[in-house]
């Protein structure tokens, strides 16, 4: 590998899009990025970051520099190797036990269950994934953190969670004055950036340079990557396993949905929790909280007090904030009760600078075929990435259009992850 066979430029969008489903923030910034592009893919070498607020201080910056080999052409199911070591790891291995994530232990691998936790819900692929070539690839150079995602690989030294290490930085502002941060910086200097592509290239090579790896690893099990997912998480994942279970959104659901005549009057419980139940709690909260303050500063205007002004200025807004509550669940119930199922087309999908419970959000575009305007739905980064997924191969699916308001709609299939393609 020759690190001068590398250009600096802008990350391939194609690439990109995958580099970022890596990162919950939706403002990951990447630096000037050295790519080398081939009949493979691309290889990426490039420094991240982004901002993390703190519960109880101002937040923090997280530096990274990671290596993304792109592979559009290779199927994989998803699953992260991690340095099994330092104290955060530990603590990662009972938490994670105590929930009842499925992991994977490799029999007869001792050496490589003492250096790595492998983090999966696809076992059976994964291990039909990791023969002898790849186990021995991996053992053959430095701990790495490896996180597979279907159409690549991201590498890097420490996790990408910003939770290892911290470096106080020290600097000065625009006008000469001292500034400290805090920020947990893992850059690397270029010595240690080609060293780990060099390692990225060989730990992760007899996976994502072969083609039909990944697809060996698919043929392996029943179903696609998804179901399998699917399967191992609600049987095997103890808690977290029983509660995705109560809000799984399966295809026969959707089909049956689907086909259903307006008004629809049985909508299925995770269909109508999805679609309305983030607002239950909010509507719940928000009205009696706004009468509650906004009636405190009645009666303290009445009594002349100054603090007035403060109580009905809160309890207003929280009226005004319940009343949008209030619009957004029934905009959401007259779709899922009233809204026509129109075939359509996924013609694009584009992160935008928002988020949601910390999960970025994208735009996805559907062109149906009623002849009406297109649809444009923001929706969390697994649908997202589900759409970008299905442009490639099968982009044909269907939406809700809102009858009172044509441009607005909901794509149901988005929320069901059986519907993810390999």
């Amino acid at each position: 590998m020759n690190l001068e066979d590398f250009s600096e430029r802008e990350i391939p969008e194609q690439a990109l899009a995958e580099l970022q489903h890596h990162f919950d923030e939706a403002d990951v910034r990447f630096g000037t990025a050295r790519v080398l592009e081939h009949g493979l893919g691309c290889d990426i070498l490039v420094d991240v970051e982004w901002y993390e607020h703190d519960t109880d201080g101002p937040g923090h910056g997280v530096m990274h520099t990671i290596v993304f080999l792109h592979r559009p052409k290779t199927t994989l199911p998803e699953f992260e190797l991690r340095p099994d070591d330092g104290f955060g790891e530990k603590v990662l291995g009972m938490l994670t036990s105590m929930l009842g994530l499925p992991t994977l232990e490799l029999e007869g691998e001792p050496d490589f269950s003492a250096r790595y936790k492998l983090m999966t819900t696809n076992a059976e692929s994964v291990r039909a994934l990791l023969g002898r070539d790849a186990i021995d690839s991996i053992l053959a150079v430095g701990d790495l953190h490896l996180k597979f995602s279907g159409r690549g690989v991201l590498a890097s030294r420490r996790g990408v969670d910003g939770s290892s290490g911290r470096r106080s930085t020290v600097g000065t502002d625009g006008v000469g004055e001292l500034t400290f941060g805090r920020n947990h910086d893992h850059r690397l200097d270029e010595a240690a950036a080609r060293t780990l592509l060099e390692d990225a290239l060989i730990a992760a090579g007899p996976i994502v340079d072969d083609p039909d790896v990944g697809r060996r690893a698919a043929d392996a099990v029943e179903g696609t990557y998804a179901e399998e997912s699917i399967r191992n998480i609600t049987e095997k994942g103890g808690f977290v396993g029983r509660q995705i279970a109560k809000i799984l959104i399966t295809s026969e659901m959707l089909d049956d949905f689907r086909v259903a005549s307006t008004p629809r009057t049985e909508v299925p419980r995770p269909i109508a929790r999805k679609a309305w139940g983030g607002t239950t709690l909010p509507l719940a909260i928000a009205p009696a909280f706004g009468v509650c303050f906004a009636g405190i500063g009645a009666v303290l205007m009445i009594g002349g007090q100054s603090e007035a002004l403060i109580f009905l200025t809160v309890g207003l807004l929280a009226l005004v904030i319940s009343a949008f509550i209030l619009r957004h669940r029934m905009i959401r119930r007259r779709l899922i009760v009233h809204g026509l199922a129109i075939d359509g087309t996924l013609t694009g999908v584009e992160r935008t600078d928002t988020t949601v419970n910390e999960d970025p959000i994208s735009k996805v575009t559907i062109e149906t075929r009623d002849g009406d305007e297109p649809i444009v739905v923001k929706m969390g980064s697994q649908p997202a990435m589900q759409a970008r997924r299905m442009m490639e191969s099968n982009p044909q699916t269907w939406v809700l259009r809102d009858p009172q308001e044509p441009s607005r709609g909901l794509w149901l299939p988005g929320w069901s992850l059986e519907n993810r393609l390999d």
